[in-house]
């Protein structure tokens, strides 16, 4: 019977483990069953996520960008990935039509304003009037849409937008001005006052390692050749006339023999030709520099990276002589032009990217910082969030600044910057301005002549520098 019944335990047992392997046990007995693996199905319901890249150069703002694009990356309903490509501002142009070239670009890239016509011209950057809406266009001025539609062959088309502007102040040191004997509450207003200002900081900072200004020319288009363009407009003058309509580059004599007296009597911080703006603004902020002429996006690393340690000022650019001060308007320059490429395999998806780089989310939370100062006038309403409610707003447009009409060449105006280095680096009676002003002028009658441009769309008899957009 023991014998029977001990089988019979033996058996249960047995049935007992089998079902346990058959439906599982719960949680204290033999076995537990893993957890169910995922079906396949399940997984492969959720759609891959669309990478669009985008395409910018390495700016101050980058990290605020970064952190834009990750809230768009969480929070969009379109299953989008937008893939930041950083490339060196020294570098970008050159990077990009090598990719574009290859047929490799990046799905939306941003160009500066002198290269959109060669990139339509080449058929790499798409069209999107059929996807822009009127309610969008409305948000921008007149002059940002009118000058998107100058552009070359678009006139029934729209290939990009600015979405934000560059103001020109000059920047100062008062500490370094009251310890030099300056009055920090009146800084240089000509050319001649700079030099000396910059003189006497100088000599009284011998051993200190301080001078009287810096003047970056790392990357020589954007630290050099604008501002200096920009701040001559104040004096009435412009690279090209368009009183006369023609090319005139001589007008920036005066300021290039500035630049060269001020490096003979030392007042310049060393090593400006190779120096990059971040290596000025650092040295600024550490209270080494007494001047910069500095746009609104430079000035910007000191409302983040570089926050100065002495006190400091913002004031208008300095003019030719007292005559011409205040001739014309400070010119203000565009930025932010995003394009989509003609060869992304996602236009729709890149698209939504591209309208998604003008949104109140992107260019709102730019200038929150004190990152950039928005085109669309809106965007900057809410100045209560600024991040600098003091130094920024010195670089808002105001009514000694301007935006200034598109000028005939664009890109053949490109090379100008080796001219105004050559000239730089000769003397004042260097023949190379004059001698580009001219070819710049035949390329133009040929143009004219050949009817590949109206000479009346860049021609004003009665242009005042005063109000440049004002084409009666």
């Amino acid at each position: 019977m023991r014998s029977n019944r001990q089988w019979l335990v033996v058996i249960f047992i047995l049935l007992t483990l089998l079902a346990c392997l058959g439906v599982g046990c719960s949680k204290g007995e033999l076995y537990k069953e893993e957890a169910p693996v995922q079906p396949q199905a399940s997984i492969d319901s959720q759609p891959a996520k669309i990478h669009i890249q985008f395409a910018q150069w390495s700016v101050p703002s980058t990290k605020f960008v970064e952190e834009a694009i990750t809230k768009f990356n969480e929070n969009n309903k379109s299953n989008i990935q937008i893939d930041l490509l950083n490339i060196p501002l020294d570098r970008y142009i050159e990077t990009l039509n090598k990719l574009n070239a290859s047929g490799s670009g990046p799905d939306v890239f941003e160009l500066p304003r002198e290269w959109l016509n060669s990139y339509i011209t080449k058929d790499w950057v798409t069209d999107l009037s059929p996807k822009i809406s009127p309610a969008f266009l409305s948000s921008f001025p007149d002059w940002a849409v009118n000058s998107s539609r100058e552009l070359l062959d678009s006139q029934n088309g729209m290939y990009s937008l600015p979405s934000n502007q560059l103001t020109y102040r000059l920047i100062y040191n008062k500490d370094l001005f009251r310890e030099s004997g300056l009055d920090p509450d009146s800084p240089p207003k000509t050319f001649s006052e700079l030099v000396k200002a910059a003189q006497i900081i100088s000599n009284k900072e011998i051993g200190r390692s301080k001078y009287g200004i810096a003047m970056p020319m790392g990357e020589v288009w954007m630290d050099f050749v604008q501002p200096m363009e920009a701040l001559n407009s104040y004096s009435g003058v412009h690279f090209y006339d368009f009183k006369a309509g023609k090319y005139d580059l001589t007008v920036y004599k005066p300021w290039l023999i500035t630049i060269k007296e001020l490096i003979e009597k030392g007042g310049v911080f060393p090593g400006m030709e190779n120096m990059k703006i971040s290596q000025a603004m650092a040295q600024f902020a550490d209270g080494n520099i007494g001047m910069m002429i500095a746009s609104s996006w430079q000035a910007s690393l000191l409302f983040d990276q570089f926050a100065p340690k002495s006190d400091w000022g913002v004031a208008l650019p300095p003019a030719i002589d007292d005559v011409r001060l205040g001739k014309g308007a400070i010119k203000i320059d565009t930025a932010g032009w995003q394009v989509v490429n003609s060869g992304t395999l996602y236009p729709e998806e890149a698209a939504k990217v591209w309208e998604f780089l003008y949104s109140d989310e992107y260019i709102g939370h730019l200038f929150a910082q004190s990152s950039m100062i928005p085109v669309i006038s809106s965007q900057a309403n809410d100045l209560d969030n600024l991040t600098d409610t003091s130094h920024f707003r010195q670089f808002f447009p105001g009514t000694h600044d301007s935006i200034y009409p598109n000028t005939p060449l664009i890109l053949e105006e490109w090379s100008r910057k080796k001219i105004y280095l050559e000239a730089l680096a000769g003397n004042q009676d260097d023949p190379s301005m004059l001698e580009e002003s001219n070819r710049l002028n035949t390329l133009l009658d040929v143009a004219v002549t050949s009817k590949t441009i109206n000479i009346n769309d860049y021609y004003f008899p009665n242009f005042n520098p005063l109000t440049p957009m004002d084409r009666k």
